[in-house]
């Protein structure tokens, strides 16, 4: 079992922001509780000991709050402004040192079992990536994968359209970060495409409905979604 998780959440959240909101993101409330709580209550669920988090420069208050509320993790928390989204996994996977670990966006919220399923995955090799992919498409720009279709195995990243697109948590090795990586990595998506292309094996991990609050909408569509879930229980 994966018992260590990285939360990239050093964006500047510029959409919420464009929709009136001055909270830093992951602190925006969801059904009552702060992004970023959504997540840690899943990995507290699924087993996670160890959690590394990386805010950026103005958020020191998401790291005040995230010691305050959850006192039983072994937290690392880096607070540094990074350039980008790739800069910012890759201080978390360095953060988090040897083994496997599942990585995730701050702002992905998905059912209790789809946590479950992706740290319950196992890789077939010690350098195969796992990606937790959807069919529940309603981001602005999608990473459209490109998947063989009994394994799995995805053997091509942004193609214009396809049956799934990535959902913003990964299952890794150490074995990426192992190394320095060029300056003209621009983005995750770019660091993953690179990966691949060197012969990473990369495999999908289907799951449900992944909500990714970017909007004011969004949050109205992962507030339905967690009160459909819990009416269901």
């Amino acid at each position: 079992m994966i018992a260590s998780a990285g939360i990239i959440a050093a964006g500047e959240g510029r959409r919420l922001k464009m929709d009136g909101l001055t909270l830093s993101k992951p602190l925006i409330p969801i059904a009552g509780t702060p992004l970023i709580g959504h997540t840690l209550r899943q990995f507290l669920e699924i087993g996670i000991e160890r959690v590394a988090i990386i805010f950026n420069e103005t958020q020191q208050e998401c790291a005040d709050w995230v010691r305050a509320h959850f006192p039983s993790l072994e937290l690392t928390i880096l607070v540094k402004t990074t350039r980008s989204s790739f800069e910012s996994f890759w201080r978390i996977g360095r953060a988090l040192g040897p083994g496997r670990h599942l990585i995730c966006t701050v702002d992905s919220i998905c059912a209790p079992e789809d946590w479950r399923t992706m740290s319950a995955s196992t890789a077939a090799s010690e350098r195969e990536v796992l990606l937790a992919i959807t069919s529940f498409v309603h981001d602005e720009k999608p990473l459209w994968v490109a998947t063989q279709p009994e394994s799995l195995k995805i053997v091509n990243l942004g193609v214009p359209y396809g049956k799934f697109a990535t959902a913003g948590i990964y299952g890794v090795t150490d074995a990426i970060f192992e190394r320095e990586w060029e300056e003209g990595i621009s983005s995750l998506r770019a660091f993953l495409g690179q990966l691949l292309r060197e012969g990473f094996p990369f495999r999908g991990v289907p799951l449900g409905d992944v909500i990714d609050v970017d909007t004011v909408e969004d949050i109205k569509l992962a507030e339905r979604f967690l009160s459909q879930i819990r009416g269901a229980v």
